[in-house]
């Protein structure tokens, strides 16, 4: 049995060089880990994650064997939505969740207000403009992209409530 185990195992590791595969449970360990609403949530998750080796865990199940799966049918056995794509943002005491939707191409901003009532504000890109649209789908705010690259800022009523001309465009893009 160990032999059949042994030859099992070194033909799985060897048929499957040169194909590392998606790595799908792993990615999902990871979402789980950076999903805790904060800090100190976040670093009990992964010392849970380091110490009971969930990690190492599912790091071997994907190389061993889910990846050879994928290899050899195509498919990974693990589905991982890569559609959906979230970052935690923890700035000035403030947490605030943002998820971009591929498919839909929206981002949602999700945070807490001074009540510790959660808010939802959903940015959908149109031609030459971005809504910001509450929960019920209502635009709150509309940017308008002008012609010599400076953007403007709409309310509700289709007033411009703040204007930034081409440089102050420029000098607010992440380099």
């Amino acid at each position: 049995m160990k032999k059949a185990f042994t030859f099992l195992l070194i033909l799985t590791v060897s048929t499957s060089i040169g194909c590392t595969g998606s790595f799908n449970l792993t990615k999902k360990v990871y979402d789980a880990h950076r999903s805790q609403s904060d800090k100190w949530a976040d670093e009990l998750f992964f010392l849970g994650c380091v110490i009971l080796p969930v990690y190492g865990i599912a790091t071997w199940a994907d190389a061993i064997i889910f990846n050879s799966i994928e290899f050899w049918t195509g498919d990974n056995p693990v589905v991982y939505n890569d559609d959906q794509k979230t970052k935690f943002v923890n700035t000035k005491g403030e947490h605030v969740i943002l998820s971009y939707n591929a498919e839909s191409d929206e981002i949602t901003v999700q945070s807490k207000d001074e009540n510790g009532e959660i808010q939802n504000i959903v940015l959908e890109r149109t031609d030459g403009a971005v809504m910001a649209k509450d929960e019920l789908g209502q635009v709150i705010y509309s940017s308008v992209t002008k012609a010599d690259g400076g953007v403007d800022i709409y309310n509700d009523q289709m007033q411009i409530v703040k204007s930034f001309s081409a440089s102050d465009v420029d000098n607010q893009r992440v380099k």
